[in-house]
């Protein structure tokens, strides 16, 4: 156990902490959690849409009033989620811009990084090729609600682009524009105007320089992408669709959960560096286009609506096992002060206080839990059982409530979060009693020393 310890800090984490640490990844994950709440907002709306779904004995009176309004009230999805990756493109070019802020390079200005950020992407939403030697966008009839303005594909009126599929495309301009911002301030490539100049006036001056450089930069290299009748997006799609379908396989998300756990077990956090960092993104795509009719097994709130229950590792289970059944003082008084936290996910207690971290009582149940829970789940939706995730959550809804709102009033994701719930009891429960047991024995010895 030793061994694999020193293996881990010595091998695994340097690297892992590296990169985690990097301006550009703390940036991306701070643009991903200011991303969150339009997901949820959206799946308000989409839910409201579905109401007669998930209470079909309501549906007649539902339909005569509050569906009357759906083309209103639909609004609120396709300008939340249905733009995302705007807010992802903004936010990625604010918290980049804050993270060199922080290392001392106060002269940049977090707003233009988010403006810069946004223009350079949506330099790339229009698709122009070259047809008889001449730049043009394709124009197409409406198929099925679906049409090409320009280049721009449309539905329901409104541009795909600017969905989950743009998230991905909307980091990338957002890194570019903020260098080209940085290489511009840095090299005292801008417009300074005088003292006693407003600071407004003087900023939007500095910026205009590296705004005119990152159009010219995102222009050219459409250039030369629609000579090869192609664009940024559909450039991306193929590599970006391999790593989704192979984070959508079983076998990646057990891959995904594995390098979470390892990391949390010698007390780094795994989820904010893993999946908050790398996979959210991705799952955020596959909501959207499971919304629009696809059928992707790991979208969403997927870990948190069946794995993450309790929190990482899934260990609601073993904080009730603390709680109602530990012998010992020690996880008796601390499964109690933990229960009502856990019931919302948030298991911080747990891990540092039982502890799981560096404790090979605990760490086997940790890693293996939530592999066999969301293995549960994936192979549940995959035969039928459970329909595919397809409304935002908030990850801190108790076990349960999530399943069903994520999948939009199914009784059956219901039913297998709360199996998982039961199966993780049973997966921690000989590994609690060894624990329990040992600390047991150690608080009568230390009470019959002190008598």
């Amino acid at each position: 156990m030793n061994k694999f310890f020193n293996f881990l800090e010595k091998r695994i984490l340097p690297p892992l902490n590296k990169i985690a640490n990097t301006k550009v990844i703390r940036g991306i994950m701070n643009a991903g959690l200011a991303a969150v709440p339009f997901t949820i907002v959206a799946s308000i709306f989409l839910i409201i849409g579905n109401l007669p779904q998930i209470f079909p004995f309501a549906a007649d009176f539902l339909s005569k009033t509050i569906l009357r309004f759906a083309n209103f009230y639909i609004l609120g999805s396709t300008m939340a989620l249905g733009s995302i990756a705007i807010y992802y493109s903004i936010a990625v070019g604010y918290y980049y811009i804050e993270e060199y802020r922080k290392a001392g390079e106060e002269q940049l200005n977090s707003f233009t990084g988010a403006l810069l950020s946004l223009f350079a992407f949506l330099l790339t939403i229009p698709s122009v090729n070259f047809k008889d030697g001449l730049a043009q966008g394709a124009n197409v009839k409406p198929v099925n609600g679906v049409g090409v303005v320009n280049g721009l594909s449309l539905t329901g009126g409104w541009i795909t682009r600017f969905g989950g599929i743009g998230i991905f495309i909307s980091i990338i301009t957002g890194i570019v524009a903020v260098q080209l911002y940085r290489l511009c301030v840095n090299k005292n490539i801008t417009i300074k105007m005088p003292e006693g100049v407003p600071d407004g006036v003087s900023r939007s001056f500095a910026a205009l320089v590296p705004a005119i450089l990152v159009a010219f930069v995102m222009i050219v290299m459409n250039v030369i992408l629609g000579m090869f009748h192609t664009d940024l997006h559909m450039l991306l799609s193929a590599p970006f669709a391999f790593v989704k379908n192979l984070t959508g396989s079983w076998a990646g998300v057990m891959v995904i959960l594995l390098l979470i756990h390892l990391l949390w077990i010698v007390g780094v956090h795994g989820t904010a560096i893993i999946k908050n960092s790398f996979i959210n993104p991705i799952l955020i795509v596959a909501l959207t286009e499971n919304i629009n009719g696809a059928h992707n097994i790991f979208a969403g709130d997927f870990i948190s609506m069946w794995v993450f229950i309790g929190g990482a590792g899934g260990t609601l289970g073993l904080v009730l096992l603390m709680a109602f059944k530990a012998k010992s003082d020690q996880l008796k008084t601390l499964g109690k002060t933990a229960l009502l936290p856990a019931i919302f996910n948030i298991n911080e207690p747990v891990i540092f206080g039982a502890p799981i971290v560096y404790n090979p009582y605990l760490i086997i149940p940790f890693i293996i839990n939530p592999m066999v829970l969301a293995s549960i789940a994936y192979f549940a939706i995959k035969i039928g059982f459970v329909g595919y995730v397809n409304a935002a959550i908030a990850w801190i809804l108790p076990v349960g409530v999530g399943a069903w709102i994520g999948t939009r009033g199914s009784l059956t994701a219901v039913l297998v979060a709360l199996i998982n719930l039961a199966v993780s009891v049973l997966i921690y429960y000989p590994f609690f009693k060894l624990y329990d047991n040992k600390l047991a024995k150690e608080e009568m010895e230390k009470k019959q020393a002190i008598n």
